[in-house]
């Protein structure tokens, strides 16, 4: 066997180091025992393995040495510094001296041996003991029969068990004078006499390991070993079997109440025929009260209504119609202030000055909006809510809507001409072939609409008329883009579904046009949040130029939601897609280039005469309107360095509108001060026929592109289309446009290459027309008006499809409902369905933190949470989107909702947007970072965890401490049992990580005995805490008296506790031993920093709260050498610990110990009470105690500050809560959680 599959194995099995040190600590009383015999005891070792052994050995004061066989074993001592060598047992110690050994041990050694190895091992080990040295061996027990029949087998280099009796006979026979069995790692509970004894404890029930410890002789009068021989150690498995045989008695019936429980089931099932009975006479009784119902004027009513048809549709027509009728006045006068600016000014200073009006006036269109579109379901997320308004649709339909004859209908939902946008151009291209295959109706919101084809052959209909005959179209289909011509689409959409034709993949100057309107108000806030998550909302509201900022963010999740399908017309909003919403995102989309009708190009001379261009003169263009994104005044450059402004014949032209912004300034100052200003001209607004005059008189055209939106360029099709040799840089769409139809610069090209570019061309006529003619063959195969209306039809076809047997699969889930089903019934069918189209959305990491956004009582835990979320929230996994979330059952339903107005608190940012519905898919990741308590036992009852984990969420708790099972006493009477009841949900979720690693050993030992149902399947990390102050959202604040208060804490040694006044913390051990300090002349001060614990429950469930309360304030050192701050800011805390000397961690018992990390911080030693937790914490840089008593205390406390308060601290490895989020990050992206 491999020593790497064997160090591979071990790992796999081995016990984590704490629980090892740990279980090694139960040999200490031997080892001080052999103290005080010995000033410097000798040991050796035998298997020494890491060294863990050696290492307590040697904080004890022995001289220790061990040998190993396994090189990299070896390799883990020498770097502890320990003494370890690769030697054979039997040939180190035949090198020894006749008694020159005070101990020798072997920890999980005999069972690798051969038996005649052992007995050659034994007598040896006794030849090289002094008079009244030890023999350890210890080794797994066969008694424990989990142990024996199966757990011993996991190692294949295991020989055999050794059963305990019979090492301990081997000992006796090689003449060592005492021996004795240990079992030391059974469950404490086991030792009280009310532990109940199940068959789970018989087998697993004994200590897992056990040890003989034997004596060499002579043994002197006296010995100080004696009593620890005497003592009973451990539990066998006899008497587990005896006491469950008893238990078991003790719960089954005497022949006495056998008889009387036979008596009670008798009248039991008496009972049940009685009920029977009567619920017959109900049922009897039922029936005719339906009768009577269906006589009533209501029910006759109600089949009034069914005849009629559809009345839910009808109402909702209404409701919507008279919600338009209520808001006409004040759209048209925002119209009206749009289109005058001297108008809508003052109205925008008469808005300021009179918040009140304001308020009114967004609140009366916001009612209306509600009226006219409806609005989302407060407990439903965003994706169910839609289906929830498609249910009630379909609910309210009686009949399928009659098939069209012929063609089928199609309606068109765009702007179209005279209105300024390249949509409504495209759109009027387009119509004319795509109504070969459909009968089309425009869908407008405009007054008037252009053009002799659409008036001809095209109903011309607006939205409401869409609304209220969606049933009679065969497919909707919406073209989008990234303006305010679009605004009126966005509720449309909503509801009526249709295929959106995505022309823009950014869409923030929509929805900033929409957040204009008072009816949208704070829309821009809720789509960005939705969209993108609070670390783009934290980015744009923090942006001196919010607009600006909000360009990197898409906005757009809320219209591909309710799209029934998605065209776009090239493959960077696909690769958009993948970006922004994960790589399965736009898989399903449809890919249409943008169409161009073969054009009757107008003959050079012609066109030029027409603009006043010379025939002579070398053109170059660039189209469109001119902006930073455009970058026209690198054009500009390149064209002034080049040698085509030399040429007095060379001119360059920006067909397209300048505004009046500072970039528009600059590029106006630019071109003045180029004295070339009568070879540069800016068109302005071109119409269709100075555009295509331009097209037709250049002789090159130059379109360059940054920060693309995601659309088509259409004015770069326009170019080929007319043959011209254009330059462009592959930014967005232009990256995939052929290279031999395009003179294609890099993205972030360089101005010698588009010098390089424009002078190349202009020198090379041939080069020109042979890339003119290759682009405008690609525009007429590619891009031709027959091909894209076929793709057109198909997409539209596969969606119409797909919406169908999307719709066949809602009736039928409707169809148990009955005719008229209620709005409640409606939610929860959509809350249980699967909408059919995948989510658009980022994986997302939610942070549950109920207990901290509802009460945020600045507990440890409660610090904990505050620190991790932000810590995430600003350093979020790559990919990944982090979100605070709560529990909340708001609408008679368990759910999470974001935590958007918390976050927006934590972060400092205003709170654009309320509250939602989580809308968790497959592959997001859920950890609950606080405790809920009994939201969180009700949601998983209900089975809010068990349908996320079946959508592929995984699900983790963090874990502070198990203290209220394992420790009862130390917490309100009821604590264990609602803490039982919260790990037994706890253990529902796919795993969780703990704080240390000693919570995770205590949680795997509690699973074991309380749930091995879920052992295999539930899997345990760990991740400390990370400990700067500054990084948990800190209070602050400093109280008028808290200068004098640090003055004087510096003028004698201050030893400062630090945790809420509770059970466990040892305040009144700690008081007492001060008290007894005091006593002794002690000059010191003790400061108290913490809240008083439970206070919400009344006195007679504190424990010893109360009296501790009672003692602070009477006592008579208060506001002496005694200080209780009670509840002060991190800030003041700070300031406290700079002034201490020390700090007394004298907890009983603790989940992780921050005090201890941030007194390290400060540089303040620290003496703490010797339990796992701390020792795992801070190890070596802390000085322990174990007293019981107060006066063993106030002695530790004595001699710490007699030796100088050592050891320091400075040196104890702590986190930032940086490094601990991104540790809990990579827990939770491993693969299986």
């Amino acid at each position: 066997m491999s020593s790497d599959f064997y160090r591979a194995l071990e790992e796999r099995f081995r016990a984590p180091q704490a629980e090892i040190r740990r279980r090694l600590e139960g040999y200490l009383p031997y080892l001080r025992a052999l103290r005080e015999l010995t000033p410097q005891p000798r040991a050796f070792d035998i298997g020494c393995g890491r060294g863990e052994w050696l290492q307590l050995l040697a904080e004890e004061g022995f001289k220790a040495e061990g040998v190993d066989l396994d090189d990299s074993m070896l390799a883990a001592c020498h770097e502890r510094g320990l003494q370890a060598k690769n030697q054979d047992a039997l040939e180190a110690l035949s090198g020894m001296a006749d008694e020159s050994l005070d101990l020798v041990t072997a920890f999980h050694v005999v069972e690798h041996l051969e038996f005649d190895y052992l007995q050659q091992l034994l007598p040896e080990c006794r030849r090289v003991l002094r008079p009244g040295g030890l023999l350890i061996l210890e080794t797994p027990n066969s008694e424990n029969l989990i142990v024996g029949t199966n757990n011993f087998y996991l190692d294949p280099t295991h020989q055999r068990p050794v059963p305990a009796l019979f090492l301990e006979f081997l000992c006796q026979y090689h003449l060592f004078d005492r021996c004795r069995i240990l079992r030391l790692q059974e469950d404490p509970a086991l030792h009280r006499g009310d532990a109940r004894i199940g068959v789970w404890q018989v087998l697993y029930g004994v200590s897992p390991d056990y040890a003989v410890v034997a004596q060499k002789g002579p043994i002197a009068q006296g010995d100080v070993l004696e009593r620890l021989f005497e003592q009973k150690s451990g539990i066998t498995l006899e008497e587990l079997a005896c006491r469950h045989d008893e238990d078991l008695q003790a719960r089954l019936p005497t022949p006495g109440q056998a008889q009387d429980l036979e008596v009670i089931i008798r009248r039991q099932g008496e009972r049940l025929v009685r009920l029977d009975e009567q619920l017959a006479k109900d049922r009897l009784l039922i029936d005719r009260l339906v009768r009577q119902i269906e006589r009533s004027p209501t029910a006759r009513l109600g089949r009034l209504f069914a005849r009629l048809g559809r009345p839910q549709l009808k109402m909702r027509w209404v409701k919507h119609a008279v919600a338009t009728l209520l808001r006409r006045p004040v759209l048209r006068m925002t119209a009206v202030a749009e289109r005058r600016p001297t108008l809508g000014k003052p109205l925008m200073r008469l808005r300021q000055a009179w918040p009140g009006l304001d308020r009114r006036f967004v609140r009366y269109l916001s009612v209306l909006q509600g009226l006219a579109g409806g609005q989302e379901s407060a407990a439903m997320a965003p994706r169910a809510a839609l289906l929830l308004e498609r249910l009630e649709l379909l609910a309210s339909v009686s009949e399928a809507p009659t098939p069209s004859v012929g063609r089928a209908r199609l309606a068109y939902v765009s702007p179209l001409p005279p209105e300024r946008t390249g949509i409504a151009d495209y759109s009027a291209e387009l119509l004319p072939v795509l109504a070969e295959r459909y009968q089309i109706d425009v869908i407008v919101e405009q007054p008037l609409v252009a053009g002799q084809w659409l008036q001809a052959h095209c109903a011309i209909r607006d939205g409401a008329w869409l609304l209220q005959h969606a049933e009679q179209y065969h497919a909707v289909i919406y073209h989008i883009g990234n303006s305010h011509y679009h605004a009126w689409m966005y509720n449309l959409l909503r509801q009526v579904p249709g295929v959106v034709v995505l022309h823009d993949f950014y869409l923030s100057g929509l929805i900033w046009a929409l957040d204009c309107d008072p009816r949208f108000a704070g829309i821009k806030w809720r789509e960005l949040h939705y969209g993108s998550g609070h670390t783009a909302v934290a980015e744009v509201a923090c942006a001196t130029d919010e607009g600006r900022a909000a360009l990197a963010y898409p906005f757009n999740r809320s219209l591909l939601d309710a799209a029934v399908g998605v065209i776009v017309h090239s493959q960077v909003s696909l690769r958009l897609a993948r970006q922004w919403y994960g790589p399965d995102a736009g898989a399903d989309w449809a890919l249409v280039p943008h169409l161009r009708q073969p054009v009757e190009r107008e003959s050079r001379q012609t066109a030029r005469e027409r603009l006043g261009i010379a025939q002579d003169a070398f053109v170059v263009c660039s189209f469109g309107l001119l902006g930073l994104t455009k970058l026209n005044d690198r054009l500009l450059s390149a064209w002034l360095a080049s040698s085509l402004a030399a040429e007095p014949d060379g001119l360059l032209v920006f067909v397209g509108e300048l505004g009046d912004d500072p970039y528009a300034v600059q590029l106006r100052q630019a071109i003045e001060r180029s004295g070339l200003a009568d070879r540069i001209r800016i068109t302005g607004w071109a119409d269709v026929e100075t555009f295509r005059g331009y097209l037709a008189a250049a002789d090159m055209a130059v379109q360059l592109r940054t920060l693309s939106r995601g659309e088509t360029s259409g004015t770069v099709l326009d170019c080929m289309n007319y043959g011209l040799p254009t330059i462009v840089n592959a930014n967005g769409s232009m990256a995939d446009l052929p290279p031999e139809g395009v003179w294609r610069l890099p993205d972030e090209f360089s101005d010698a290459q588009l010098i390089q570019a424009l002078q190349t061309l202009y020198a090379d006529e041939s080069t020109r027309v042979a890339l003119g003619a290759t682009a405008r063959q690609l525009i007429e195969t590619v891009h031709s008006p027959a091909r894209c209306a076929s793709l057109y039809a198909d997409a539209i076809e596969r969606f119409v499809a797909r919406g169908k047997a999307d719709q066949q699969r809602l009736v039928a889930a409707l169809a148990p409902l009955g005719a008229h089903p209620s709005r409640d019934a409606l939610q929860a069918l959509a809350s249980r369905l699967e909408p059919s189209q995948p989510a658009i959305h980022q994986p997302q990491l939610l942070l549950d933190i109920t207990a901290t956004c509802r009460l945020d009582r600045q507990t440890g835990i409660e610090r904990v949470a505050r620190a991790l979320t932000l810590a995430l929230l600003a350093n979020p996994p790559a990919g990944i989107r982090v979100e605070p979330v709560y529990l909340s059952d708001r609408g008679g339903r368990w759910h999470y909702r974001y935590a958007c107005q918390y976050t927006a608190h934590l972060l400092g940012l205003p709170a654009g947007t309320s509250d939602y519905a989580v809308d968790a898919c497959a592959g997001d990741r859920l950890i609950a970072l606080d405790i809920s308590g009994d939201s969180f036992v009700a949601a998983t009852r209900e089975g809010l965890f068990e349908r996320m984990r079946a959508d592929g969420v995984s699900t983790r708790m963090l874990v502070h401490d198990l203290l209220p099972v394992t420790r009862p006493e130390l917490f309100p009477a009821r604590a264990q049992e609602h803490f039982h009841a919260w790990l037994q949900a706890v253990v529902r979720l796919d795993g969780a990580v703990c704080v240390t690693r000693t919570v995770a050993d205590e949680l795997r030992y509690w699973m074991r005995i309380e749930a091995r149902w879920r052992l295999d399947q539930f899997r345990i990390d760990y991740s400390h805490h990370g400990a700067d102050l500054t990084s948990s959202a800190p209070s602050s604040g400093l109280p008028a008296e808290a200068e004098a208060l640090v003055q004087r804490l510096s003028q004698a040694p201050s030893i400062l506790m630090v945790g809420t006044l509770e059970p466990r913390k040892g305040y009144p051990q700690a008081l007492a031993a001060f008290d007894e300090l005091w006593a002794r002349g002690v000059e010191v001060n003790l400061v108290i920093v913490g809240r008083e614990g439970w206070r919400e429950l009344p006195d007679a469930e504190r424990r010893s709260i109360p009296a501790l309360v009672r003692t602070l304030r009477e006592h008579a050192q208060l506001g002496r050498r005694l200080f209780w701050l009670d509840g002060i800011s991190d800030e003041y805390l700070e300031r406290v610990y700079g002034c201490c000397r020390g700090l007394l961690a004298a907890s009983e018992d603790e989940g992780f110990g921050l005090p201890l990390i941030e007194a390290a911080q400060h540089g303040l030693p620290i003496l703490a009470r010797d339990i796992p937790v701390f020792r795992e914490v801070a190890g070596e840089h802390a000085r322990f105690f174990q007293a019981d008593e107060p006066i063993a205390l106030a002695q530790a406390m004595q001699d710490w500050i007699a030796d100088g308060f050592t050891p320091a601290s400075r040196r104890l490895p702590w986190l930032t809560w940086k490094q601990s989020a991104a540790n809990l990050a990579s827990i939770l992206a491993e693969q299986g959680c």
